[in-house]
């Protein structure tokens, strides 16, 4: 017949090692086990998880708030030159008069997009309910009623680019009136191909110009 046996503990039985022992039952002190070593590459995939996720997140404000465009043309000089790389945003965006924007140019006639849906880049004029009318033998830009004053184009606006350019403009509901600073070398609200812009057209609001180095700044 086996004997049980109690085992009393008592202090003599534990034992404060700082961390090289631990304690037995029957008061010896038991090793404590190795730290067990990290799996090879463990930090290399740690480091590629984080740059996925960093991917990730830069996609998704690429997509739903900020996108990085190039300008195609001359149409805004002087403000932007061909080949600028400028941020644009849509984030809780609604046109306002003076903004420079990004049409999404597949949306509009396909004698005016760039090639393979560049995007087009203008200034918009007017917007809902505003009354635009032109004098292009003065070179002048009326907005209902005045006379805008804009220093930010390249020449006078002389070029009428269609007949109906000399009678009065009403901006519908939804949409924007919209030109190119370079206004006698830009296709824009002028021409009836492109006529006012859908407001669902606008990919956003230029903010910022990134490249070339030496024009970096906000718009």
């Amino acid at each position: 017949m086996s004997e049980n046996k109690d085992y009393d503990i008592n202090q003599n039985d534990m034992i404060e090692t700082d961390g090289e022992a631990a304690f037995d039952p029957k008061g010896e002190e038991a090793p404590v086990s190795a730290e067990q070593p990290r799996k090879p590459f463990a930090d290399a995939l740690d480091w590629a998880a984080s740059l996925v996720y960093a991917i990730l997140i830069m996609l998704a404000l690429n997509l739903f708030v900020f996108r990085s465009i190039t300008v195609s043309g001359e149409s805004m000089n002087n403000t932007l030159s061909d080949q600028d790389r400028i941020i644009a945003t849509n984030f809780f965006y609604t046109p306002e008069r003076g903004d420079i924007v990004v049409l999404q140019a597949d949306l509009l006639q396909p004698d005016v997009s760039l090639p393979y849906g560049e995007a087009i880049i203008k200034r918009v004029i007017a917007v809902a309910g505003d009354t635009i009318s032109f004098d292009f033998n003065e070179g002048e830009v009326y907005l209902n009623g005045e006379k805008l004053v804009e220093t930010y184009i390249a020449a006078e606006t002389r070029e009428q680019l269609h007949k109906d350019n000399g009678k009065e403009y009403v901006v519908p509901e939804g949409f924007v009136f919209v030109m190119g600073d370079n206004r006698n070398r830009s296709t824009d609200s002028r021409d009836l191909r492109v006529d006012m812009v859908d407001t669902d057209y606008i990919m956003g609001k230029a903010l910022f110009r990134f490249a070339p180095f030496d024009s970096i700044g906000l718009i």
